[in-house]
């Protein structure tokens, strides 16, 4: 690889970290279908790099995150429970799975995440007072685009161990963190608010994604090639995007999200089906 394309990729990959603090996301669902698009990256080896990519930008992006009150600790340690089991069966599929499939799922995924939220994105979050709260998951952070505080107490909780095993799955399958399902699944199922549920799972996909890596490794999957300029690209995104969060109001925050996944979700999915339009 020359200089020229090192470049490049870390370019991309700070692209990538910005949106990815910014929604919680990782960075890695941005990453992947990024250097497998635009730069020819086989999907396995990307997988790869994004996994330990991911695991940098959550350490960055996590301290702005937690500066700002927006990460909840005690709820990122509960789903992770079934989120770290579900990644290492994810990653154990990945290393033997068919490109054109990993492909498809990817794209699969994306467009879910990004169909879920537009759908969800005016629903309000419930008043927390009166709301049991047994396991002390209960917080309140400050919005400093709106100037107020925001108290929220997470609902659903078996419904969100559940789908956290879903996306643990996810993460070690595709690299991504597993943010693309956890943001959504706790603003909308869990009705946590966007900002708070971007700063947990900011936090969450870099455990998650210790345990991908490790798989990755053993399997001769990371190409450090691709990997440096990954690393470098995306811990400096994450910290322009982690600050970035702090400035932009909820719903503006949700049509990002929205509309970067579409995008990216449409193109996956005509690359797996084998279908060229021009223009896309």
């Amino acid at each position: 690889m020359d200089w020229t394309q090192a470049i490049e990729l870390s370019i991309a990959a700070a692209a990538a970290g910005v949106l990815g603090s910014m929604l919680g996301l990782g960075g890695g669902v941005f990453l992947v279908p990024i250097f497998t698009l635009f730069f020819g990256v086989d999907t396995r080896i990307a997988i790869g790099a994004s996994a330990v990519a991911v695991l940098a930008n959550s350490v960055v992006g996590s301290s702005v995150h937690l500066s700002s009150r927006f990460t909840n600790l005690r709820l990122a340690m509960l789903l992770e429970i079934t989120t770290a089991t579900g990644a290492l069966v994810g990653a154990l599929i990945a290393v033997h799975a068919p490109v054109r499939l990993l492909t498809g799922i990817f794209g699969a995924v994306l467009t879910y995440a990004a169909v879920s939220m537009l759908l969800k994105r005016n629903a309000q979050i419930p008043d927390p007072t009166g709301l049991p709260d047994p396991l002390q998951l209960g917080a309140t952070y400050y919005d400093p685009a709106t100037k107020a505080d925001v108290p929220y107490i997470p609902t659903h909780l078996g419904g969100g161990l559940a789908i956290g095993g879903v996306a643990g799955v996810l993460s070690g399958l595709l690299g991504v963190g597993g943010g693309v399902i956890k943001v959504p699944a706790m603003n909308v199922i869990m009705r946590v608010p966007v900002k708070a549920a971007a700063g947990t799972s900011a936090f969450m996909v870099g455990i998650t994604s210790v345990a991908s890596s490790f798989v990755f490794y053993s399997q001769g999957k990371i190409d450090p090639n691709i990997v440096i300029p990954s690393l470098i690209g995306i811990v400096a995104g994450a910290q322009v995007g982690s600050r970035l969060t702090r400035r932009i109001r909820s719903g503006r925050l949700t049509i990002v999200f929205v509309i970067v996944l579409i995008y990216l979700g449409v193109r996956l999915l005509l690359e797996a089906l084998h279908i060229s339009i021009p223009g896309l």
